[in-house]
């Protein structure tokens, strides 16, 4: 009996220690499908620090993701997202919609950068995306999206530059912490925060701190 008692319990840890690897590697094969996809639909090289699928709860947490710049821009980090947190309605995606309880996004940086003949990077960005969501439209699978309960959002600085002029480069600290959006159904809702943000842009602009039109910028990447 003692001896049974000690083989079961050598094949549960076994067995547990099996669950263990195939979350991690569930974890792993998620991070490099999402980190190759990016970069093949902006051309933009991506790095995730990590990403946990929760497997108990219905959520997604991502860390340190950041986005590059291509050469042409400088190759400096557009995008750096020290977190993301999604909590997902489970019945909903079962039924085929995408609708997520609580996103929760910490915002680092955002580097817009001009290149040296006038190009802006997010206007770059934006014709790539256009494209993808292009091609993402004649697929029959597409999921519906159908909300967003609570966005909070926390954005810390804006850097601007332009690689005819290095020395002009400024950061803008926009000093957003936990800026809390409800009840978003559509792009349309998202006007809330291009107010919010193209706001801050313009009290940094009207204090001469910006060589570019914030308000014009942030609007063009909101949008």
């Amino acid at each position: 009996m003692k001896r049974l008692f000690k083989w079961a319990l050598y094949l549960f840890l076994f067995v547990v220690v099996l669950l263990v690897a195939a979350v991690l590697l569930l974890n792993t094969i998620v991070k490099e499908f999402v980190q190759r996809r990016l970069r093949s639909e902006t051309g933009m090289d991506v790095r995730i620090g990590k990403i946990d699928i929760g497997l108990a709860t219905p959520t997604i947490a991502i860390e340190n993701f950041k986005i590059y710049n291509s050469p042409q821009f400088g190759g400096s980090p557009f995008l750096d997202i020290p977190e993301i947190f999604v909590e997902y309605d489970r019945d909903a995606i079962r039924a085929g919609k995408l609708h997520l309880k609580l996103v929760r996004v910490d915002l680092a940086e955002i580097d817009i950068v001009q290149d040296k003949d006038g190009r802006l990077n997010i206007l770059s960005i934006k014709e790539k995306s256009d494209t993808a969501k292009a091609a993402l439209a004649g697929q029959s699978s597409k999921m519906e999206f159908t909300g967003i309960d609570t966005l909070n959002l926390t954005f810390q600085r804006l850097r601007v530059s332009n690689l005819a002029a290095p020395a002009e480069a400024e950061e803008v600290d926009f000093g957003l912490t936990n800026q809390v959006f409800t009840n978003i159904q559509s792009e349309k809702d998202l006007d809330g925060l291009a107010v919010v943000m193209a706001g801050r842009a313009g009290a940094a602009a009207s204090s001469g701190k910006s060589p570019m039109d914030l308000q014009k910028l942030l609007l063009q990447l909101l949008h």
